[in-house]
């Protein structure tokens, strides 16, 4: 299993028991937090002896995670014991996302050559709003080697609108009127 299912398979167990427990949005700041965490740090943390009450999977949490739900800190030395804690931050983010789901939200990443501004962000949610009748989370990425424009990807659907991708389209079609001049003479 790639470490991609690994974390979709974490992050869906997680939500069945965030669901069963009735805190969906606790479990997606506490898994943020420690995903955030030096890994380290949250070695010590799930093998430290004599820490508060065990996680309903029987893992001893640990004093350092105090402020954290048992079952939240279970699920980290969980994946401590498997030697899977590098895929936490992994299993944060498909935790989102299935939440998002949940909520009736959908993903789409947005490329662009410069972060975007809270009323570009609105403005383009809106807009896929309108579109598809759906709401939309965007996924911010900057990349610079596009030069300016937009690049979003919904799904297996990916829209080009950036600088490089017209220049590249310009480059093609004075290539190909090139070539069409070469054989024609």
């Amino acid at each position: 299993m790639t470490s991609l299912g690994i974390a979709e398979f974490y992050a869906r167990r997680a939500f069945e028991l965030a669901a069963d427990a009735m805190q969906l949005e606790r479990w997606r700041r506490e898994l943020d937090v420690l995903a955030e965490r030096p890994e380290e740090d949250l070695l010590r943390c799930c093998n430290s002896v004599g820490g508060r009450d065990q996680s309903a999977s029987g893992i001893p949490a640990g004093e350092c995670f105090a402020d954290v739900l048992a079952d939240v800190a279970g699920l980290v030395c969980l994946l401590v014991r498997h030697g899977r804690l590098s895929v936490l931050g992994d299993v944060a983010r498909e935790y989102s996302r299935l939440l998002d789901k949940h909520y009736g939200l959908r993903h789409a990443e947005v490329v662009t050559a410069i972060p975007l501004d809270a009323e570009t962000r609105r403005l383009i949610e809106d807009s896929l709003q309108q579109t598809t009748g759906a709401k939309y989370v965007l996924d911010a990425r900057v990349d610079s080697t596009i030069i300016g424009g937009v690049v979003l990807k919904i799904g297996d659907t990916v829209i080009d609108r950036s600088v490089r991708a017209r220049l590249q389209s310009l480059r093609d079609a004075v290539l190909d009127g090139h070539d069409a001049g070469a054989t024609a003479g």
